[in-house]
């Protein structure tokens, strides 16, 4: 009896643990990378120029010129006019002329800049409703900071670029979670009715670096980078483990595991035609590639000792941890450098490719379930519509430079098909079509007095409204599943009721509301 209580025991924990956490893994991912991309919708591909291009498109850190740029300047001329009055008699007189010199905005920022310093804050809350006992929905808290630090260097500070590249920059964008940590393991039991895309799973560190180029005073840039992914050593404790038997023991059990290192490409393009073709002039494009990353903790081995017992189990172990999948973005984007008034309005649209179909799971996870005829689900390719606006109203008054006005607007679907949470599924893979709204302003504070740089401060707002998606299981075969899975054709271990109190129809949405602040300087 005692052997078959302890079994059971550990099987729990060993399914616990190796459930994989199929996770849209980190905060940028789920939001965006840097808050004036964040409140224009993330539709940079086209425009960036600032830390964030790693993320966005890191050709842009090549872009240090864009349409340059100056509010409408005045200048007083006096000219010596020759009067004739009546009686013939000359009388000179100074008469003051006014001219009003050109006005051309820039879709950026009023100030060229080739080196930047940022830090970056993000708070997300989010608010999710499900319309099944709080028992079954994984326990965790939904809302967590992140801090963000971005740092952009021109490449002649280093070495000295041949004439034909107008401006090379080096980028580098970290994000850490607000206590510090750079990779959590948290594996949750899919069985339980979790949001997969907030919380714990997205705390993720983000790291990436790369360089950028332009060409040809920035008709064109190309740049190239990585996103890193370090290795490292930890250990899980686990405690306090209810063993279902008439005289509960609790186990200690210790997990050393290792993180390899991981590497994925990011390479990106941007044109700006106008700077060549007139009738063009204002329009940019640009597209740019993320590499895939699949990371998966090497084997290990845990030993569970039973306190008050004599009997010890060793269970060797891999967990998946994060995954992201292939990203294709293309971006078009036009300021309206023609109208006076509008010349400091520009337009961007996005579209992003993510290439989830290529989903991969650890052979570990994938033996373990093909052992009892369960297969994970395919995943779906999904296409993300973005549009952002941004307007200088310096346009209107030269006095107004200082404030730039950001909004943005994504549709990002699911994916995650139908059949992956229906009928017979054992998993509940909560992720849904989501409307993502966004605003921001940027408040630009020019170099005087004291000041070693102009100073950038943006603030931002988002509010991600997921649809409500319904889900209906067939129970009745879901009972057929455990009898394979759990080896027990008479299926004592579990019954109908509570099959059904594991596996009820339900739905599910909610609305998450995230705040960015980010301050950096410009020179």
């Amino acid at each position: 009896m005692m052997f078959i209580v302890l079994r059971r025991s550990v099987m729990i924990v060993f399914v616990i643990i190796i459930m994989p956490a199929l996770v849209y893994a980190n905060f940028a991912d789920t939001y965006g990378f840097g808050a004036q991309g964040v409140a224009r919708g993330n539709a940079m591909t086209a425009v960036v120029n600032d830390w964030s291009s790693v993320y966005y498109n890191i050709a842009g850190l090549g872009r240090t010129r864009g349409y340059l740029v100056l509010p409408v300047q005045q200048t007083e001329q006096k000219q010596q006019l020759n009067l004739k009055q009546k009686g013939g008699k000359d009388n000179k007189k100074e008469e003051e002329m006014v001219t009003v010199e050109p006005l051309v905005a820039s879709p950026y920022d009023l100030y060229l800049y080739k080196d930047q310093l940022v830090i970056n804050y993000m708070y997300t809350q989010p608010d999710m409703t499900i319309d099944i006992p709080r028992e079954t929905v994984a326990d965790k808290d939904l809302d967590f900071g992140t801090v963000a630090l971005g740092l952009v260097m021109d490449l002649n500070h280093f070495v000295k670029l041949p004439s034909f590249i107008s401006s090379g920059r080096f980028g580098l964008g970290m994000g850490l979670l607000q206590d510090g940590t750079l990779v959590s393991v948290y594996d949750v039991d899919l069985r339980t009715h979790d949001f997969l895309r907030y919380g714990k799973e997205a705390e993720r560190a983000v790291i990436l670096a790369g360089m950028g180029f332009g060409f040809a005073d920035d008709l064109f840039g190309i740049g190239f980078g990585v996103n890193a992914w370090s290795g490292g050593e930890g250990a899980v404790r686990l405690m306090d483990v209810d063993m279902a038997s008439p005289n509960p023991q609790t186990p200690n059990s210790e997990i050393q595991m290792e993180l390899s290192p991981k590497v994925a490409p990011v390479c990106g393009l941007y044109i700006s035609p106008g700077k060549k073709i007139n009738a063009l002039r204002g329009l940019e494009m640009g597209v740019a590639y993320r590499g895939e990353i699949y990371m998966e903790v090497k084997p290990f081995s845990t030993t569970a000792e039973l306190i008050d017992g004599t009997i010890q189990l060793q269970m060797a172990l891999n967990i998946f941890d994060y995954y992201t999948p292939h990203i294709i973005s293309g971006g078009i984007a036009y300021t309206f450098l023609s109208i006076k008034q509008l010349s400091g309005l520009t337009l961007s649209l996005d579209v992003e490719y993510q290439m989830w179909s290529k989903y991969k799971v650890s052979k570990t996870k994938e033996e373990y379930w093909s052992q009892y005829g369960i297969t994970m689900p395919e995943y779906d390719d999904i296409i993300i519509p973005k549009v952002g606006v941004s307007y200088n109203f310096g346009c209107l008054t030269p006095k107004m430079q200082w404030l730039t006005l950001h909004l943005g607007y994504m549709y990002r679907p699911t994916y995650v098909p139908d059949d992956a949470v229906n009928d017979a599924s054992l998993f509940n893979f909560m992720d849904c079509n989501t409307h993502i709204a966004s605003a921001g302003l940027t408040f630009t504070i020019p170099k005087k007095g004291p000041m070693v740089a102009p100073l950038v401060i943006t603030v931002a707002g988002q509010m991600q409204m997921l649809q409500e998606r319904k889900v209906k299981k067939d129970r009745v075969a879901i009972e057929q599943i455990y009898e394979n899975f759990d080896g027990n054709p008479t299926n004592d271990d579990i019954s109908q009721a509570e099959i059904d109190g594991l596996y009820p129809d339900y739905s599910f949405s909610g609305t998450v509301y995230t705040g960015f602040v980010e301050v950096g300087l410009r020179w």
